[in-house]
């Protein structure tokens, strides 16, 4: 491939072509896409959680992980995923029968002071 055969790949791909005294730089310009592998560490910052919290989901099955040890990675997606699977949801009104008897009484005036 020539040198103006890479750069032309390089721009149709969106990189960003810096020309200087000498060489030209191509800079690829990639978004972030569903798929992509990150490193426990960004996982554990997609996820606003700690490092631990993510291997603790690897190890428990929730969170699909690849490589080993250092090199350990998980996608995007799964992050995005389990993410949404943690998340709590408000229980509207009381559930606890003891409770529910309670506001009863508090209604009818007969609650303590």
């Amino acid at each position: 491939m020539t040198r103006d055969e890479f750069l032309a790949e390089a721009r149709s791909h969106g990189a960003l072509v810096l020309s200087v005294p000498g060489a030209d730089i191509a800079v690829w310009s990639r978004t972030k896409e569903a798929d992509d592998l990150v490193l426990l560490p960004e996982a554990a910052e997609l996820a606003k959680t700690s490092v631990r919290v993510v291997k603790d989901a690897i190890r428990s099955g929730e969170l699909s992980a690849f490589g080993k040890q250092r090199d350990r990675t998980v996608r995007r997606s799964d992050v995005a995923r389990w993410v949404e699977a943690r998340r709590v949801r408000p229980v509207v009104g009381p559930i606890d029968a003891d409770i529910q008897r309670r506001m009863r009484q508090i209604a009818r005036g007969r609650g303590r002071a």
